[in-house]
């Protein structure tokens, strides 16, 4: 990357968002459909299972809790856990406000957008739709879209790529330390948000953590090289 005047900060040339637990509160609603799918099985979920696969595709929370307790196949895993997903969504879903609302106003000021996210389109495509945000985000890259997911860089660099702008340009916003990994990992300038689910612990490789997204949070600032 260049070197930068100390001091100095920049606009991000494209943000690039999370979607679970950075736009919406979706993370507990996760974990408790979790929960109902493997009380089914005779297994009682642990804050330490919870710690270990936050911000995992559904691949690795599953190879994750089949060492806890035998579990039908994936496919039916996925289909009991989508029921009990959907089961709770409309009346427990709700918005992060302070990342939707920074989103809509980087749209208003011609910064282009994107959300990021290991679930699948379906489920990011309901999300969005729930919170009227569809027409806001013009780029999605879901887990369909990519080979390898959070914490490879795969994820965002495909992003930045096909917003066109060089991906240390890019501001992400995350919540989890496999979405932190993998912004870093695509060289972009990196923004941990704390939120009720996370341990600030977590965040700390982050370039900066706050408590609140804000567009003045996402701005790149220099110290010197790097």
């Amino acid at each position: 990357m260049p070197i930068r005047p100390t001091g100095v900060t920049e606009r991000p040339d494209a943000v690039l968002f999370d979607c679970d637990g950075t736009l919406a509160d979706t993370e507990p609603i996760s974990d408790r459909a979790w929960q109902d799918v493997l009380a089914g099985y005779g297994y009682t979920m642990t804050s330490q299972d919870v710690a270990s696969v936050v911000g995992q595709p559904f691949a690795v929370s599953y190879a994750h809790y089949a060492t806890k307790v035998d579990l039908a196949d994936p496919a039916r895993i996925r289909g009991q856990l989508r029921e009990r997903f959907l089961a709770r969504f409309e009346t427990e879903m709700s918005l992060h406000r302070d990342a939707v609302d920074t989103l809509r106003s980087l749209v208003t000021d011609g910064v282009p957008v994107a959300v990021v996210s290991s679930s699948g389109r379906e489920h990011v495509d309901r999300v969005l739709s729930w919170g009227e945000l569809t027409a806001a985000v013009p780029l999605l890259v879901t887990a369909e879209d990519v080979d390898e997911h959070k914490p490879a860089p795969e994820p965002y660099l495909l992003a930045a790529s096909r917003l066109g702008v060089d991906p240390t340009g890019c501001t992400v916003v995350e919540d989890t330390s496999v979405g932190i990994a993998s912004g870093l990992a695509a060289g972009c300038f990196v923004v941990g948000v704390r939120r009720a689910h996370n341990d600030a612990s977590s965040l700390t490789a982050a370039h900066r953590v706050v408590d609140e997204v804000t567009a003045g949070s996402l701005t790149h600032a220099s110290s010197g090289a790097s």
